[in-house]
């Protein structure tokens, strides 16, 4: 279940159906119903009218942009599911979309021309805790290190640089962007 950008409704996945309902009181929308097909991971969009889930209709899991009225079509936004992915992460200006993979890899995509960039691959584990910042130029995301414990980094989306915030002598997750986007709780 994700909240929606100004908080009114919640978008639940649910045995491979999803579902937006009212924080207070309205309709509970049922989107897309289609036999055969499963859902996986709503989340709303920042324009709040859609939502970005993955979709098992063409195989693969793959990326897909669903009204979340209930009232038009799925579209699929990527076309090159090989592996298995992790839930998607819109930035807030909705350019990108951060997601991990089992092939222990970070990625970023863009919707807007299809480009994938690679940010971070692992030996050891996936990547986990995905936040951007307030402006969308930041990815913290947590990585596990050598020692097995875990780092927070960051990647510079404009720049693509990567910083590793924390060192590997104490396990840091959960990282969580101030409203300011000057500081990382």
């Amino acid at each position: 279940a994700t909240l929606s950008p100004n908080g009114d409704r919640l978008a639940l996945t649910a045995r491979g159906q999803v579902f937006v309902a009212p924080a207070q009181q309205g309709r509970l929308v049922s989107v897309l119903p289609k036999s055969g097909i499963r859902f996986r991971n709503a989340r709303f969009m920042p324009d709040g009218k859609s939502l970005l889930v993955l979709s098992d209709e063409s195989g693969e899991l793959e990326f897909c942009k669903l009204p979340a009225n209930g009232i038009g079509e799925c579209r699929q936004l990527t076309k090159n599911g090989s592996v298995f992915r992790s839930e998607g992460i819109p930035s807030p200006d909705g350019k990108w979309i951060a997601y991990g993979d089992k092939n222990l890899k970070l990625w970023l995509f863009s919707p807007a021309d299809n480009l994938m960039v690679p940010v971070d691959s692992s030996d050891m584990s996936e990547f986990s805790d995905l936040q951007w910042s307030p402006d969308s130029r930041w990815l913290a995301y947590v990585s596990v290190a050598e020692n097995m414990f875990q780092q927070i980094k960051l990647y510079d989306v404009k720049n693509r640089q990567h910083l590793v915030l924390t060192n590997d002598r104490v396990d840091s997750y959960n990282p969580v962007w101030s409203p300011d986007g000057k500081w990382i709780y």
